[in-house]
């Protein structure tokens, strides 16, 4: 009895093709959805990212017995990314003094350069990652407020201790008790009713047209992050 011939059979052209298709009209659908979710990861990763240093800049300063100082410079552009914070150690404790003979103050910091006095260590830089800024100037919005005891913090302002001319700069400085005070220039600390309860800092996402605010406690020196989109 001869033997039963075993029926085999490839795919087609035209099969091949259909998966072919498929598989390119998923990976789009996924790339599509990928590029949807990343202004909002980015968003988020920068406030977390800036949180947590300014949260270490504070433990830092109660460690080591030093000023920590968190520099913000909103208008810094280094290639695709605008806005850069300074983690700075001030050993030398002149950084805002403006005296003739300190060749080093927070009024004349290069962004750029990233010097240091001779007692003093630049902790740590953080460029903003490209699309987010800090902003948007009316920061969580006109009008908007906190529930206390947070209520008499501006948070209607994209940074409300930096200065409003120049280019935007602005300090918050912890002492060695975690004590936090703020600065837009050289000279004495800014001394405002609401800066006595806090100060604040927003993240804003061009491409998301998201906000992502820290507000900053000066009587505890604690960080918050609020979700405004």
């Amino acid at each position: 009895m001869p033997a039963r011939r075993r029926s085999t059979r490839g795919f087609t052209l035209v099969e091949l093709a259909v998966v072919v298709a498929i598989i390119a009209t998923l990976t789009g659908l996924a790339y599509a959805g990928l590029e949807r979710l990343r202004p909002r990861g980015e968003l988020a990763n920068a406030a977390a990212e800036l949180q947590a240093a300014i949260h270490g800049a504070r433990l830092t300063a109660m460690a080591e017995g030093r000023n920590v100082v968190v520099m913000f410079f909103p208008q810094y552009q280094a290639g695709e990314s605008l806005g850069r914070v300074v983690l700075y150690q001030d050993g030398d404790f002149n950084f805002f003094s403006g005296a003739f003979g300190v060749p080093l103050t927070f009024g004349g910091y290069n962004p750029a350069v990233l010097a240091s006095g001779p007692n003093s260590l630049v902790l740590d830089s953080i460029d903003l990652p490209r699309g987010v800024v800090i902003g948007p100037p009316t920061g969580m919005g006109t009008g908007a407020t906190l529930a206390a005891p947070m209520s008499a913090v501006d948070v209607t302002r994209a940074c409300s201790f930096c200065a409003t001319t120049g280019d935007g700069r602005g300090a918050l400085v912890f002492d060695s008790r975690g004590r936090v005070t703020y600065y837009d220039q050289n000279g004495p600390a800014l001394s405002t009713a609401a800066l006595a309860s806090g100060a604040s800092v927003s993240l804003f996402s061009v491409d998301l047209q998201g906000t992502r605010t820290l507000v900053i406690s000066t009587a505890t020196g604690a960080v918050r992050a609020f979700n405004n989109g």
